[in-house]
């Protein structure tokens, strides 16, 4: 079935369900941001989607949406459970390869090969790539012994294979039994579960991950909770999520890449995300650097707004404005991360509750 006329069938009007309030802070008011959006990333999830916006928290969210009985629908093209493949290509990505593994050997104290020996100072001095590597290990902790990590949506574990080699003890849930076969080669301990039943041991994590997962969820708000409870007390959460007040989104709007419709049925910007791990029982909120992520954004949503496939192996880079606007786009984020394509966060459990 082509995208036309995938788009035209409805979704099963038994497997939808209304939401009434926002998700996040119950407010009944509410603007219409999009109508008639449709599946334009993977083309398989049929169906046009309303997404609205609360006035109160920012939050934006889809009405009437999929029922947690039917939502599996919308990924049947997904790419979850397929094998990471983080070999480098070429040999400027050697060359950081090398650079990152001796960035992690100074700040872990570990021995990941190959590396060059002096990336660390090179690393040092090229913030934006340090940066980078932070954010792809979601800032573990370099200070301490490394203790016990759960990521919940783990997808096909490449997260948890990488905690390993730093010395944790790596756990991970997924909803999609392939995707926990696939995870479970890494050697870490993985189950299927959903969110927020997970199915895990309470205050048994030091660290909780969520990466691109919260606007997955039906509940997010029972989703952190659910976070908070498998948290040891002082142990910590990072969650990443795209932002609905970021640059890329004012630019393309309902092409914006990280709409993402029906698959996203929450989005967040930095005051709603604060709210709800606020109202979850969270304390130091932090807000993470942002990254310099506009090009891929900007890439990706040009190409839905013309239709075409944004992960197309073959699609030709931005042209000159465009990748001037991105550039600019990084460089306001760097300075206001209220705008960033991303909201990284971290929050802890209290010592006492």
């Amino acid at each position: 079935m082509d995208h036309k006329q995938l788009e035209n069938q409805p979704w099963p009007q038994e497997g939808l369900e209304r939401v009434e309030r926002c998700p996040i802070c119950s407010e009944v008011d509410r603007t219409l941001l999009y109508g008639g959006l449709t599946d334009k990333i993977f083309f398989c999830a049929p169906g046009r989607w309303s997404l609205y916006q609360c006035p109160t928290c920012g939050a934006a969210y889809l009405d009437p949406r999929p029922t947690s009985a039917t939502i599996a629908m919308a990924y049947s093209a997904y790419y979850t459970h397929e094998e990471g493949d983080d070999a480098p290509k070429g040999g400027f990505a050697h060359f950081k390869r090398r650079l990152r593994n001796d960035y992690l050997n100074a700040r872990y104290n570990t021995d990941l090969q190959p590396a060059w020996k002096i990336g660390r100072w090179i690393t040092f001095l090229w913030p934006q790539k340090r940066k980078q590597i932070d954010e792809s290990v979601r800032h573990l902790p370099a200070t301490g012994k490394p203790g016990v990590l759960v990521d919940i949506g783990c997808g096909n574990g490449q997260f948890l294979g990488a905690a390993m080699q730093l010395g944790w003890e790596a756990w991970g849930v997924d909803l999609d039994p392939k995707a926990v076969e696939t995870a479970q080669k890494t050697g870490a301990t993985v189950m299927q579960g959903g969110f927020p039943d997970t199915g895990l041991p309470s205050a048994h994590f030091d660290i909780v991950t969520l990466s691109h997962v919260i606007e997955h969820v039906h509940d997010p708000l029972a989703a952190l909770r659910e976070a908070f409870r498998v948290l040891k007390p002082g142990g910590h959460i990072w969650i990443a999520t795209p932002n609905i007040g970021s640059l890329g989104h004012a630019r393309f709007g309902a092409e914006w890449r990280g709409l993402e419709p029906p698959r996203h049925l929450v989005l967040f910007n930095n005051i709603s995300l604060q709210k709800a791990l606020d109202s979850a029982g969270f304390i130091d909120i932090e807000r993470k650097a942002c990254l310099a992520q506009a090009a891929w954004f900007y890439q990706s949503s040009l190409r839905i707004s013309r239709c075409q496939d944004p992960y197309d192996p073959n699609a030709s880079g931005l042209f000159l404005t465009l990748r001037l606007a991105a550039m600019f786009a990084d460089l306001k984020a760097a300075a206001a991360s209220s705008c960033c394509e991303t909201i990284v966060m971290t929050a802890k459990r209290p010592l006492s509750d």
